[in-house]
């Protein structure tokens, strides 16, 4: 074989293997498109919370045949963002105000409602007073074991105090409100005898259930039980007021938004990109329909953006949800916790009475902000 014969098969070779490797990329870049984009959306809500994001993201996802979101639930998230989701390309979670830049807003949650029993309350009360009258009406009659379960995890307890550790406006009236909140509470257990000893949530949603309370204070992820429960007889209203004619106790509440991972290949960025803005914008009319959280943001397109129609239960559930809250970071919650527990627990026993414990609580909230 002459040298130019052997320079065009050499170059007869190269071609061969070059058409060859771009039609091997072609098939895999084929093969790549059509196995569509898996994407693993955490979660931090709870284990049952999972199948209602898919029911949020489902008008979505069928618009996006290749791509596929497989919702898990990993608890670490709430405290850790990624770093209690590894793995995952988007986390719902628990997001500080510092973080809004970074996170989709979606939903807010983790507060209290009051939760009630329909075929014994035709209308739930407005203030504490008013329910105190319905309670011993319904206990004297030997209707029921209890008026209000209220259970004493320092969270639950939180409301009642609200104005005195986060105030709307600079108060000078903080050891009143603490007083008279602790007063309350102690008519409740003490006076009337309307609310159990030692009674945790579980406990407080069990008496609902059962028919042993006609009241309960509960948070609000746990609604979907209750009316698994209750069904038509659960009724849920915003927090009654402390007095007649004054404003709603205000739970705490944290916001939940979705974030994307920050390091993610083109195609599963793009998708995870194409998510988010679903759940910034016609998402946001499914969210309460899909998760029975009130959505941060107004929907697109106001009222008419969630023309479905909604069962009587859903709007009253809607409108409680929708009651004054109190958004604070996790440090300012836990501190307000560890202040309040261990008093609670003095008071709770006998050992300390309301004058007391609101002075000590107001020396507490003083020494942390001075």
């Amino acid at each position: 074989m002459t040298k130019r014969k052997r320079i065009v098969a050499a170059a007869a070779a190269v071609g061969i293997v070059s058409l060859a490797l771009s039609l091997a990329y072609v098939v895999l870049r084929r093969a790549e498109i059509d196995r569509g984009v898996d994407l693993e959306l955490a979660q931090s809500v709870s284990a049952d919370f999972g199948a209602r994001v898919e029911d949020l993201l489902q008008p979505y996802l069928k618009g996006q045949p290749g791509v596929r979101v497989r919702v898990t639930y990993r608890p670490l998230a709430a405290e850790e963002s990624f770093a209690g989701a590894r793995g995952a390309h988007l986390v719902l979670r628990p997001f500080e105000p510092a973080e809004a830049g970074a996170v989709a807003p979606l939903f807010a949650a983790d507060y209290a409602v009051l939760a009630y029993d329909r075929s014994r309350v035709a209308e739930p009360p407005a203030s504490f007073p008013d329910l105190v009258a319905q309670a011993l009406s319904m206990k004297a009659k030997g209707e029921v074991a209890y008026g209000l379960a209220l259970p004493e995890e320092a969270y639950h307890l939180l409301p009642f105090f609200s104005d005195v550790f986060w105030p709307e406006a600079p108060s000078q009236a903080a050891e009143t409100i603490a007083q008279d909140a602790f007063a309350l509470l102690g008519d409740l257990r003490f006076t009337y005898g309307l609310s159990p000893h030692a009674c945790a949530s579980g406990c407080a949603a069990r008496l609902l259930v059962e028919g042993q309370a006609p009241f309960a204070i509960l948070g609000e992820w746990r609604i979907p039980e209750l009316r698994r429960a209750l069904g038509e007889r659960l009724g849920v209203a915003p927090l009654p007021s402390l007095a007649r004619g004054g404003p709603p106790l205000r739970g705490v509440r944290r916001t939940y938004g979705v974030q994307r991972a920050p390091a993610l290949k083109d195609r599963e960025a793009s998708a995870a990109v194409g998510i988010i803005a679903y759940l910034r914008g016609d998402g946001q009319k499914r969210v309460f329909a899909a998760l029975g959280k009130v959505p941060l943001s107004e929907p697109p397109g106001g009222a008419e953006g969630g023309a479905d129609a909604r069962a009587p239960e859903q709007v009253e559930q809607e409108s409680a949800l929708r009651a004054p809250a109190v958004s604070m970071d996790r440090a300012s919650v836990r501190a307000a916790e560890t202040a309040l527990a261990p008093l609670w627990a003095e008071f709770a026993d006998g050992r300390i009475g309301a004058e007391g414990a609101a002075r000590a609580l107001v020396e507490k909230v003083l020494a942390v902000t001075r």
